[in-house]
């Protein structure tokens, strides 16, 4: 892998740092993004091959900036995971339209934003697509019914996307974790005893009865993202210790 590259938004901390560390250990030269210079700095020493620059998905203009760093910096893009999402919980009856459009701006807009001005690299290289998703895309929970409902979003254009690629050769697989250990949930602003009390209520849904770490999400993009995964495209993949089963 040690002509290829990949670019892993939402990179500088929990599962998108896990992915960029796994990449760069299989040899990919790769590209993070995020809002924050220091978290990616830091996300970055995990390898020499770990590159970044600072860029919110949800800000066109962010975008097309990183596309055309990629174009000048590499010359090619062979794997794109589109990774970058927030999950702010808010009850259904308190949520305002702002609400919704961060979080859809962020975690579908900038999906499809990002993978189209990607497209043209990906069809030189003919490359692979992995987004995540999560089980609650599946099985909704209270409290992130909007956050879940990106989340289907972003599995049905997985699978939209697999059909409508694979004429040009690029493989598009969606990986949907279940209740990971990442800095995620310390931003949903709740107190140190509420985050205890859902998490006991997450782990009692869980029948592997614990939740999953950053590592073992990140091993199967990794998988997905390789030449081992050659004939497999859109498939959801659920890294989430049975809790959507």
């Amino acid at each position: 892998m040690s002509n290829k590259v990949a670019l892993v938004t939402g990179g500088s901390t929990g599962i998108g740092a896990a992915i960029a560390k796994h990449l760069a250990e299989d040899g990919f030269k790769v590209l993070i993004t995020g809002r924050n210079e220091n978290t990616l700095k830091e996300s970055a020493t995990q390898h020499e091959n770990i590159g970044y620059i600072v860029s919110d998905v949800s800000k066109p203009e962010d975008v097309k900036k990183t596309v055309e760093h990629i174009k000048s910096t590499f010359g090619q893009l062979d794997v794109l995971v589109n990774n970058a999402g927030i999950a702010p919980p808010v009850p259904f009856e308190e949520i305002s339209l702002d609400h919704y459009d961060q979080v859809y701006n962020v975690n579908v807009r900038g999906l499809v934003d990002m993978t189209l001005n990607s497209l043209p690299l990906l069809k030189e290289s003919k490359g692979n697509i992995v987004n995540i998703s999560s089980v609650v895309g599946d099985r909704p929970i209270p409290g992130f019914t909007i956050y879940s409902s990106t989340k289907g979003a972003v599995t049905n254009l997985t699978m939209g996307l697999a059909k409508e690629l694979a004429a040009m050769e690029i493989r598009v697989n969606a990986v949907s974790p279940g209740p990971i250990e990442t800095p995620l949930f310390d931003k949903t602003g709740l107190t140190e005893d509420e985050m205890q009390h859902m998490g006991e209520q997450i782990n009692s849904m869980v029948p592997l009865g614990r939740f999953g770490t950053a590592d073992e999400v990140a091993t199967t993009v990794a998988f997905l993202a390789s030449e081992k995964a050659a004939y497999i495209t859109g498939a959801q993949y659920k890294v989430d210790g049975g809790f959507g089963a």
